[in-house]
């Protein structure tokens, strides 16, 4: 592939600007069921380059899906009359040594054994309990990506990973009611994935919540399972990054140094995690990724950035520059975003009062404001008390994400990620529920 740099290196020379080609080689397969059958097989093989020209300090970017020396030499072409026009600002980022990470290979398996995996899932999902009696989709992946940098003053590297994702949603039905739930995991080898096990949760989340019953507005401890965590957290993230700061749409800015969370909380953005969705050994503009402390034991330790935010704040770049897609510049975005585990078990949580709820569902997070964090959510879940679980339904939190991440008073063990983002489960002592 460093052939193909060679068009964008001539443009870069006779013009004297800087040039950049970023190439992703992705294939992978994905197979689905839907009520039972085999739904769709879908192979597939993607190519894209992305040439970015910084000219004068703004920059241009131009892409192309044929790994092709002329259509490289077209993309860098545009790219520089693009960054002459452009009033997109261009930060050259500085060449830096970059981490040694192994790369992730995975095993390409073909359609039917991994369509034999899903059939194996699904009936362990419907043994898992009487009234489950339907499975409505269940998906089983696997990709693999090749990551290119070539930069005319920078670096040159190349990196590999891939992983396996599992997708499986259950409907359980008594009477006339039905009650649905899911599981997603992610990970860099099928002997990674539970799928039975996930089944089975899914399963027994779905027929657990049958005859949810209403109950009366009341104050309880709330549990955040790592599921509905995450949700915390992936809206979080927009305040962490540093180009959201600079513009003023971050609660957090100005408040470095200072106890923002409860002193249980740490928070990190971490490139370099093993086996993370997003470790890589460097990132989309070719600097060098690596762990950052956001948040240590409550206290807001800084941001994220790329090069230009960075530069903007008078720090290096963390190495979180990502893309979109090939078609968008770099932009700062978290890595592999987690909250670190506490010591105890989700059991002992639970116990932690007379009466506490665990969430299972929280119905129009996406409505929350990223920037003041305010959130009003419908919710569902279970409440244990008396040494009895009882599912309820119907119940209202409304809230600020902030001030909820203030008041959490123990974190779970148990470790969990979602793709890119991971969470423990999370206890929340006295929060106002409304109900019937």
């Amino acid at each position: 592939m460093e052939d193909l740099f060679e068009p964008v290196v001539e443009v870069a020379r006779r013009h004297g600007v800087w040039a950049e080609l970023w190439g992703e080689v992705t294939e992978g397969l994905t197979v689905e069921r839907r009520d039972g059958r085999v739904h769709a097989v879908e192979p597939y093989r993607e190519t894209v380059f992305s040439v970015r020209i910084i000219h004068r300090g703004r920059a241009g970017l131009s892409y192309t899906t044929r790994a092709e020396a002329e259509a490289i030499r077209k993309a860098a072409e545009r790219a520089l009359e693009l960054a002459r026009l452009s009033e997109e600002e261009g930060a050259v980022p500085d060449p830096q040594p970059l981490p040694e990470v192994p790369e992730v290979r995975v095993a390409h398996r073909e359609a039917g054994e991994l369509a034999g995996l899903l059939e194996e899932a699904e009936e362990e999902a419907l043994t898992a309990d009487p009234r489950v009696h339907r499975i409505e989709r269940s998906v089983l992946s696997w990709s693999e990506t090749q990551y290119l940098i070539f930069q005319s003053e920078g670096v040159s590297a190349r990196w590999s990973g891939g992983h396996y994702q599992f997708l499986i949603s259950v409907t359980a039905r008594e009477g006339e009611e039905e009650r649905s739930a899911w599981e997603w995991r992610e990970a860099p080898a099928l002997e990674n994935l539970n799928l039975r096990g996930l089944s089975r949760e899914a399963a027994e989340r779905a027929a657990g919540l049958l005859s949810a019953r209403k109950i009366p507005s009341r104050r309880l401890p709330v549990i955040f399972p790592p599921q509905a965590a995450v949700s915390l957290l992936e809206t979080l993230s927009h305040s962490f990054c540093g180009d959201e700061v600079a513009r003023g749409r971050s609660r957090l800015a100005g408040r470095v140094g200072e106890r923002v969370f409860a002193p249980h909380l740490t928070l990190v953005d971490d490139g370099l995690l093993p086996q993370g969705a997003e470790t890589r050994p460097f990132d989309d503009e070719g600097a060098p990724q690596k762990e950052t402390i956001l948040v240590g034991e409550g206290v807001l330790e800084g941001f994220l950035y790329d090069t230009r935010w960075g530069r903007r704040a008078g720090v290096p770049s963390t190495g979180n520059a990502r893309r979109a897609s090939f078609r968008t510049l770099p932009s700062v975005s978290p890595t592999n975003l987690y909250l670190r585990p506490g010591e105890h078990s989700l059991d002992s949580l639970r116990r932690s009062a007379p009466a506490v709820l665990e969430i299972c569902e929280m119905l129009g997070w996406h409505t929350t404001d990223p920037i003041s964090g305010d959130f009003s959510v419908g919710i569902s879940g279970f409440l244990h008390q008396n040494g009895e679980r009882y599912p309820v339904a119907g119940l209202a939190l409304s809230g600020n994400l902030f001030d909820l991440l203030r008041r959490v008073e123990a974190v779970g063990r148990d470790l969990t990620f979602y793709g890119d983002t991971g969470s423990p489960s999370l206890l929340i002592p006295d929060l106002d529920l409304s109900g019937s």
